[in-house]
């Protein structure tokens, strides 16, 4: 019966049944002016996985889940250097939550997000990217996605995302970087 309270970035662990634990980050800010306590997590299903096929199979509202949390120190660190959000697929998740902080917080120095995904359809929420893009002058979106269908008919970058931004920026030590994702995409965006 206790508010959960929580950082940006920050994560939490379903534990299953079997003791098993699943890990997802919080999407959101902790607390935004005039909205309800919530918890936004950006789950995508995995067919044969353990909780997703409950999630998006078996489970039902007022179900009852175990978490712990909150996890993790993916948080935003006190600069004055402008920032790079680097993701990949549902890495998106707490880089979300960083760009709500940051916004909430009267942040004054620009903001890059680089997105990548493999096709536009796992671009799942480039319509709120675009949009926060174009209220908050000082975030720049740059989405690109690795494979392109042919009908996506996607004008946008295309690449390894990582690729992307060291095109854009082969010297990061002037700026904070952070990236999440997919393990192999932020191992290589720091060779």
């Amino acid at each position: 019966n206790q508010r959960f309270q929580y950082h940006a970035g920050q994560y939490i662990e379903f534990i299953l049944k079997d003791g098993v634990r699943r890990s997802y980050s919080m999407a959101n800010a902790p607390t935004r002016l005039g909205e309800p306590p919530a918890i936004e997590l950006h789950i995508r299903h995995m067919p044969g996985g353990l909780f997703t096929d409950q999630v998006f199979g078996s489970m039902k509202e007022r179900d009852i889940l175990r978490i712990e949390g909150p996890f993790g120190s993916f948080l935003l660190r006190a600069s004055a250097r402008p920032i790079i959000l680097l993701a990949s697929g549902t890495g998106l998740a707490p880089v979300k939550a960083l760009v709500e902080q940051l916004q909430d917080t009267g942040h004054q120095q620009p903001v890059w997000l680089y997105w990548g995904c493999r096709s536009r359809r796992d671009l799942y929420l480039h319509a709120w990217a675009t949009d926060t893009a174009e209220r908050w002058p000082l975030l720049r979106y740059v989405p690109v996605l690795s494979d392109p269908a042919p009908d996506d008919a996607w004008r946008g970058r295309t690449g390894l995302v990582h690729q992307a931004l060291m095109a854009d920026w082969p010297d990061l030590s002037a700026h904070q970087v952070y990236a999440c994702g997919a393990p192999v995409m932020v191992d290589a965006a720091w060779v």
